[in-house]
């Protein structure tokens, strides 16, 4: 991921690069390093040592930033008991703080040992410190391999950006995500692998954003909402901040538009939550509409709801077309109707106002059916004809392919005065490391 201004880069598993220090601020050797510093960070650690520091800049509130990288062992050590060998050792990343009071403070932001990261024995670290940020960017894997890449703000602790994709060195495809912490939303691209009878040597290998068959803005599910779906209805909420908002203008961010044409006027908008697995709840506000009611569902204005298979497990896509399904929710009603695949059972589905907003509360856990790839789908339509269709990802009808996915919800929600507004972030979403030491 580039990052804007100066910045120090380290990168790691080959052990002659090990140390370098570049652009940001000037590295420090071990033997410079305070004794009090490396015993805050080193602590009874005979064979310990401090590589490099590197410069982070200020937080806002003045604090002098600066990011130490920790050696805890011998270059090329032995194997411990487990049988892993630490290239080229363990190490930490420690934060220094020194605030306006001259008071320093250290705590741990990351820990690891790269042993290879899987079968393939290609691991690979690579860790970006600038201003008030760091970044880890790593890789590993067998022939599936894999590509984390987490971006921090430094003080106060807070995670922005972490890109992850999956991809087979062999069968190729790719599924990636990128999950911006600060926007509160996560999108996604993929790259179906190759149909089995007919393998391309000459695939490209890896992730490749422009060519990607499906592209998907992910729902929310709430970490523990299942108690929450009562309380919704029985005050006939509606959705806030705590969810995903599509709109009509077709850029990406706010969904897409997959049938007619973007239209940057319209005040049409959409609000998206899981409250768990197989439990939505959607928020329907299209001002100057009044929905049709007609022999034919699908020239209704009407929610779609497609459920699939995994996105990207290595199954071809014409086996994963026998477990694509599609539900049709008419809003002006909640009756639900069968789509593509006809399924056995339909969602349960309850239904409010809120002000000029419709809300529709749609249960397929006794449908037998798992969320795996998830895409919804608001579609106009004046009783005689489709008009504009917004969606969750780039859907093709009956393209398994071209399916989104979900994603856990990293801060909390809170009901108030009959809206679900985000709340902070939860602790765990923020936290690197835990250790804290004063000097």
């Amino acid at each position: 991921m580039m990052m804007s201004g100066p910045v120090s880069r380290i990168f790691r598993w080959w052990p002659w690069m090990v140390g370098l220090a570049a652009g940001f601020g000037a590295g420090v050797a071990a033997g410079d390093a305070p004794f009090a510093e490396r015993a805050a960070v080193c602590q009874d650690r005979p064979a310990c040592r401090i590589v490099e520091i590197l410069d982070a800049g200020t937080a806002a509130d003045g604090a002098v930033l600066a990011v130490l990288h920790v050696a805890l062992g011998a270059d090329d050590q032995a194997a411990d008991a487990e049988g892993r060998q630490c290239r080229p050792y363990p190490e930490d990343y420690w934060l220094r703080q020194v605030g306006r009071d001259g008071k320093t403070v250290y705590r741990r932001l990351f820990s690891f040992c790269n042993d290879g990261y899987g079968a393939s024995g290609v691991g690979e670290d690579a860790v970006t410190v600038g201003p008030n940020r760091i970044t880890l960017d790593r890789v590993g894997g067998s022939a599936w391999r894999w590509e984390i890449g987490a971006s921090y703000r430094l003080a106060p602790e807070q995670p922005l950006l972490r890109r992850e994709a999956s991809y087979h060195t062999l069968g190729g495809g790719c599924l990636e995500t990128e999950t911006d912490f600060q926007a509160l939303r996560q999108r996604g691209w993929l790259n179906p692998p190759l149909a089995e009878e007919a393998p391309d040597e000459d695939a490209t290998v890896g992730c490749d954003r422009e060519s990607a068959v499906g592209r998907f803005v992910a729902i929310p599910q709430l970490e523990r909402g299942d108690e929450l779906a009562a309380e919704l209805e029985q005050q006939s909420a509606g959705l806030g901040g705590c969810a995903l908002t599509l709109k009509a203008t077709g850029d990406g961010e706010n969904g897409f538009v997959v049938h007619g044409d973007p239209d940057l006027r319209a005040r049409t908008e959409i609000k998206l939550l899981l409250l768990t697995a197989n439990t939505l709840l959607a928020q329907v506000r299209d001002p100057g509409r009044t929905p049709a009611v007609s022999s034919s569902w699908i020239n209704d204005d009407r929610l779609e709801l497609w459920l699939g298979s995994a996105l990207y497990g290595g199954w071809p896509s014409a086996d994963r077309k026998k477990q694509l399904y599609q539900f049709g929710i008419r809003l002006a009603d909640g009756a639900v109707f069968a789509g593509y695949g006809k399924p056995a059972r339909l969602p349960a589905v309850r239904h409010w106002r809120r002000d000029d907003a419709r809300l529709l509360l749609v249960d397929w856990s006794d449908t037998g059916l798992e969320t795996n790839s998830v895409t919804v789908v608001y579609g106009q339509g004046d009783g005689r004809r489709q008009g504009r269709m917004l969606a969750t990802s780039t859907l093709k009808y009956g393209n398994p392919d071209t399916l989104g996915q979900f994603w856990t919800f990293p801060a909390a929600c809170m009901l108030r005065n009959g809206i679900l507004n985000v709340g902070e972030l939860r602790s765990e979403t923020i936290r690197m490391e835990s250790e804290n030491t004063a000097e």
